[in-house]
């Protein structure tokens, strides 16, 4: 009999799950002379990340349940996944992404930069449980393990959150997995169309992704390509054009299979998680002409068939009353991004910090003389209007932005919630993303019931300070 581990889970949720959750494996089936007869037993877990051994660890069999023991592993998985920042490089470039069609080692591009698609590379990941036991023959005599190979405790996991009141392992990817019309991409975006709520606001020359699982196997989703229409103010389509889910467009066909046979596969992790890049910045360079179009749709596609919901962007023109519009892009708790545009009046604050220094008056200088028939160094002191006094010896310049939103509703108002508890902000600067940190410490959920229309004001804080060269000191 061989030591068996299991992945404990509830729902839909055996094969892939959020790395920020409780993640429990349990051992069993301890061999009955090893546990009656040995000492010093425990059991065994090996964790093995993408085919890489990254931890082992040791239980105590529980006496009063079967002999069991629990390994609760998520502290150990979480410092192997992170959100793509960058896009996708191979060394063969068989599949990059490209930014205004160069690929990455050309042109380096954030994530929200890309042309098409774009393959995952630190955040969806295989780990295997290899269980096993260890004893000694007596108290004092040296240790021995015993592996042994069981493929039931192994799964996929990402960079996502479920909170405690989700429920132990629960969550479900069933309605991301895109099977049908309305699945859905990793987007925590209310894609309700009403009178109020049409679809995500966007700008002209503004970038966007969306990301969506893709391959067979542990994960089953089907998509072959991106449909992309565009329509004008009186929801009439103007045109319409299919991004091909490929190698040479920097996805990966729907063929890949996301297999793990035993724990040295470490499997093919990088098409299993695909980003799409759908701004307007984008459609453009997919040879869209955007002057008449007021709305524009999202679609995966399996050949012909719809496998995820339609995705509406609404064009917005700048403020009449020529306020910046701040756009942010912010991970959300699916593990990857989404963004909002802030288009009311913006305060930027720049709060400043000299080092003051007293500096002497005055300089001292060795000049070359011809004193009586010979070449002499003689000092020499000379006085400038120039130099002296208290001068700034360093500045610290610290940039700050106060934004405000529209007017939204209740369901614009889900995505603020996640802006205002993100760890991983960005703002678009021209056709840049630089990283920025919202300093609210409070956040007042506002609903319609008690506050109607509602309106919100956040303070952002860039993470470089502005730089500013340093004087000299003679």
């Amino acid at each position: 009999m061989s030591v068996t581990l299991k992945f404990l889970s509830t729902g839909n949720a055996k094969f892939l799950t959020p790395a920020y959750s409780d993640i429990v494996v349990q051992a069993s089936n301890i061999p009955s002379n090893i546990y009656n007869n040995k000492f010093n037993v425990k059991y065994l877990c090996s964790i093995i990340v993408n085919g890489t051994t990254v931890a082992t660890l040791k239980a105590v069999p529980n006496p009063n349940a079967n002999r069991r023991a629990l390994f609760r592993i998520q502290s150990i998985l979480q410092d192997f996944t992170q959100t793509d920042k960058l896009g996708f490089e191979t060394s063969l470039q068989n599949a990059d992404s490209t930014f205004n069609g160069q690929f990455f080692i050309d042109a380096p591009h954030a994530i929200h930069q890309i042309d098409k698609y774009a393959r995952n590379k630190e955040n969806l990941r295989h780990v295997f449980c290899l269980g096993g036991y260890e004893y000694s023959e007596t108290v004092n005599s040296e240790i021995e393990q015993v592996f042994s190979l069981d493929t039931d405790a192994q799964f996929l996991f990402l960079n996502s959150v479920a909170q405690h009141v989700e429920g132990f392992s629960s969550t479900d990817y069933t309605d991301y997995m895109l099977t049908a019309g309305n699945k859905k991409f990793l987007s925590i975006f209310p894609n309700i169309f009403s009178s109020t709520n049409k679809g995500q606001k966007i700008q002209g020359s503004q970038f966007h992704t969306l990301a969506f699982f893709n391959g067979k196997h542990f994960l089953d989703s089907e998509v072959t390509r991106i449909r992309i229409q565009t329509y004008d103010s009186d929801d009439v389509l103007i045109d319409e054009k299919f991004v091909d889910n490929t190698n040479a467009n920097g996805g990966a066909a729907f063929g890949s299979n996301i297999t793990y046979n035993n724990f040295t596969n470490a499997g093919n992790t990088d098409e299993g998680l695909l980003y799409f890049g759908c701004g307007t910045a984008q459609l453009k360079l997919l040879g869209f002409n955007l002057a008449n179009v007021s709305s524009y749709f999202v679609r995966a596609l399996n050949v012909s068939n719809n496998v995820s919901n339609s995705y509406r962007f609404d064009i917005q023109a700048p403020d009449c009353k020529g306020f910046e519009t701040i756009r942010l892009a912010f991970l959300n708790r699916l593990g990857t991004y989404d963004y909002y545009n802030f288009t009311k009046k913006s305060i930027r604050t720049t709060q400043i910090q000299k080092s003051p220094i007293k500096q002497n008056y005055g300089h001292q200088t060795e000049n070359s003389t011809n004193f009586a028939g010979a070449l002499q160094n003689l000092p020499i002191y000379t006085q400038g209007t120039y130099d002296g006094g208290t001068r700034t010896f360093n500045v610290n310049a610290i940039e700050t932005i106060e934004a405000n939103t529209d007017f939204i509703t209740e369901e614009e108002a889900i995505l603020l919630e996640e802006l205002f508890t993100s760890s991983d902000v960005y703002m678009q600067t021209g056709s840049t993303f630089e990283p920025v940190v919202i300093n609210e410490t409070e956040y007042i959920k506002q609903t319609t019931a008690n506050d109607m229309l509602k309106q919100y004001i956040i303070t952002i804080e860039k993470a470089h300070n502005t730089r500013v060269q340093r004087i000299w000191l003679d």
